[in-house]
């Protein structure tokens, strides 16, 4: 079987295999068959139901080629042009529910890093597929504190173009607060309705740090909710505004805070805490709804040899070299707390991710492929 074929196999095989966040089981078992078939020296679950794929081959630099298994609930299935757990393939794509975010990746650097051992090479080449980075990043975060790799290839869509980082996501919560009244004699109490639209408006006016490769921060509410909810002819007590805060590495969460405070000093900020369990229910992790920017060192051996590797590389397969970063969060900050350096490079198209049009090009497939396995080969030649 050639590369292509089991590519586009093992991507269609998990596409079939349904892995919501929180049930990537059947994903996870389809990927840890695949590391076994294709000779990996070691494959297991962690105990956060990452899976874990090594070839070690004598002293030298750890390579880390990553992606996640879960994906976003499919919707309505009646609105997707074709089946989204079926694996179909039509008009040159592979459709369906992960195709582009990112089970295609894992397919690719699968089948790469196989062929890369047959090619050979000194020192450790791991494949992780991890779990719950679509909600709050378990399985990555886990895996920053329990591994140890030197370079880490992060395979979210990316138009088979370089990624060096993105901005973070401070999700925040503004109680604005009121005073509950009978609908019929407002004058009675504080509508919070009223206090939450001119928070709003000097929201709009709020001026956010600018600049630099990540193009500036941003603020956006996208939720509001008035409480009593029950009840049509009552003034609000209180109106809870939520806001997606983009934010830049000079940018920190407390810094986020205290900007949003500023435009009410007696609203409440609150930022929402999650606890994540992992299927086994193993692994308990809590933490803030925070996913920190990251952006890659600009000259760092690692991101060089990257650099330098992929401008050799891409032009064999008549892919211009481009470089810029993610509109969009990933698993990139908490893969980082390991040590390595994180670079990204993924063969989905971004704005595909989460929609019911979701699909990849089956020759961007076989192009990651070919990179994949070069680019590692390359990055472990250069640390030797």
């Amino acid at each position: 079987m050639n590369a292509d074929t089991a590519t586009i196999d093992l991507a269609r095989a998990l596409v079939r295999a349904p892995s919501p966040s929180g049930s990537e089981g059947p994903a996870a078992q389809v990927l840890l068959g695949a590391f076994h078939r294709m000779g990996f020296d070691r494959a297991w679950l962690d105990e956060a139901g990452n899976v874990i794929g090594v070839f070690e081959r004598g002293e030298g630099p750890t390579v880390m080629l990553n992606g996640h298994l879960d994906t976003v609930p499919i919707g309505d299935a009646a609105l997707w042009p074709h089946p989204p757990l079926d694996g179909e393939i039509a008009d040159g794509r592979l459709w369906g529910r992960g195709t582009s975010d990112m089970k295609g990746s894992l397919a690719c650097m699968t089948v790469a890093a196989a062929a890369a051992a047959e090619h050979g090479f000194e020192g450790t080449l791991t494949v992780t597929g991890v779990v719950q980075e679509e909600v709050g990043g378990l399985g990555a975060r886990w895996l920053g504190e329990t591994s140890s790799p030197d370079v880490i290839v992060l395979g979210e869509p990316s138009k088979l173009s370089l990624k060096l980082g993105h901005r973070g996501r401070v999700e925040v919560d503004v109680h604005l607060p009121g005073t509950i009244a009978h609908a019929a004699k407002p004058e009675l109490g504080e509508n919070a309705l009223y206090r939450a639209s001119r928070w709003l408006a000097r929201l709009e006016q709020l001026e956010l740090p600018t600049g630099g490769p990540l193009n500036g921060s941003t603020a956006t509410p996208t939720r509001l909710v008035s409480h009593p909810t029950d009840g049509a002819n009552v003034v609000p007590g209180e109106a809870v505004i939520t806001v997606d805060y983009r934010n830049l590495p000079s940018d920190p969460p407390d810094e986020v805070l205290a900007r949003l405070q500023a435009l009410d000093p007696d609203a409440t900020l609150e930022l929402t805490e999650e606890q994540a369990v992992s299927e086994s229910g193993t692994v308990r992790l809590t933490f803030p709804r925070v996913n920190p920017a990251y952006l890659a060192p600009g000259e760092n051996r690692w991101t060089n040899a990257t650099r330098e590797a992929l401008r050799e590389i891409l032009p064999r397969h008549g892919v211009a070299f481009e470089e810029g970063t993610w509109w969009f969060a990933t698993d990139a900050p908490f893969l980082a707390e390991s040590g390595a350096v994180v670079v990204g490079f993924g063969p989905g198209e971004e704005e595909l991710a989460h929609t019911t049009r979701e699909s990849v090009r089956l020759d961007a497939l076989e192009i990651a492929t070919e990179v994949y396995r070069d680019l590692a080969l390359a990055l472990l030649a250069e640390a030797s």
